[in-house]
């Protein structure tokens, strides 16, 4: 499998101060962003794939930190990550995509944010169109538009899997394992209420 991530996941993976966005559907944010993002990458590792990480989406990552080498230093513990550049495939892949709405009367293809920040957007998406990628990762409303415009599979990380070990689990759940030892406070002889904390 061969996937991409944009700035939204990537600085949640480096950046541990960071927000996770809402999940659209509830308006709450994602319980466990990284550690989902981490479970991602270590099955893509798992199954030899390669997550691409479009070298704007770095940048963007990389601007908003003074921690530049060390983001770069925790990338590079990852085998399965490659950062893709922007190359010949990438630019023929963006100048269709503007050349395409551009023609159908809305080069912004109905986004909304300067120019700049549209163009930008697009490259990242044009990235991954031209690596073939199988998924894009994104918890960007504007990113997932045109990713999904373009034909990508998309996936957020409320769409992730919450690794075992974070999960609650069912208690209709049977276990092998005995029950602890529960130690009870003495009962007071006139109350059975627990004692004051």
């Amino acid at each position: 499998m061969i996937a991409a991530m944009d700035n939204t996941f990537l600085t949640v993976l480096l950046n541990p101060k960071a927000a996770p966005r809402p999940n659209p559907d509830t308006g709450l944010p994602v319980s466990h962003c990284k550690q989902r993002i981490e479970a991602l990458i270590d099955e893509i590792s798992r199954t030899d794939g390669t997550l691409l990480i479009p070298a704007p989406a770095l940048a963007e990552a990389l601007c908003a930190t003074s921690a530049v080498e060390a983001y770069l230093d925790e990338l590079r513990q990852y085998s399965s990550i490659d950062v893709a550049p922007f190359d010949a495939p990438a630019a023929y892949e963006l100048g269709r995509v503007i050349r395409e709405a551009a023609l159908s009367g809305d080069k912004r293809s109905g986004e909304i944010g300067n120019w700049q920040q549209v163009k930008m957007d697009r490259a990242i998406v044009a990235i991954a169109i031209s690596r073939s990628v199988d998924v894009f990762y994104s918890d960007d409303g504007r990113q997932i538009n045109f990713a999904k415009m373009a034909g990508l599979t998309v996936k957020s990380t409320w769409d992730l899997a919450l690794p075992d070990k974070y999960a609650q689990h069912d208690l209709s759940e049977k276990s092998d394992e005995p029950w602890p030892t529960q130690k009870r406070p003495a009962k007071s002889s006139d109350s059975e209420s627990l004692p004051a904390k």
